[in-house]
């Protein structure tokens, strides 16, 4: 009984710094998601949504369409494709690429590029269909 009872007590001893050193680590985590701007309360799909629309207000694009998830689940990890159309310059559609890249949110998979006429302003458009996939772990 007294090693534990000394165990017990070295541990107690210890809990008011292991305390304050975790509440220094959640501190630096919490710093780190808002610079990030990420938070609990946000879905994946709305956080891409913000940064697409932080993008678009710096150049000349527009999202013509941002589709519900493909989701699917397999060995308690899901895999979530995100898939958005945008129509922009070639160099606005390469920045975004890069600006995707850079933000780490996903794996870019696949970027299609079209040029789609459009007889009401009879001139050519080029789209970008972007394919951007998470993976996440179940709990």
């Amino acid at each position: 009984k007294l090693t534990t009872l000394k165990k017990e007590k070295e541990l107690l001893s210890n809990a008011s710094e292991r305390i304050f050193n975790l509440q220094h680590e959640n501190k630096y985590l919490d710093s780190i998601l808002q610079q990030k701007e990420l938070s609990i309360e946000n879905s994946f799909q709305q956080l891409l949504l913000n940064k697409l629309n932080a993008f678009k207000k710096e150049t000349s694009m527009e999202v013509i369409s941002f589709n519900e998830p493909h989701k699917i689940v397999k060995n308690n990890t899901n895999l979530s494709t995100y898939t958005f159309e945008i129509k922009g310059s070639f160099s606005t559609l390469l920045k975004l690429t890069n600006f995707l890249e850079r933000q780490q949110l996903g794996k870019l998979t696949s970027v299609n590029f079209e040029k789609k006429r459009n007889y009401r302003k009879n001139r050519e458009e080029l789209t970008g269909l972007f394919y951007l996939q998470k993976l996440e772990q179940q709990d």
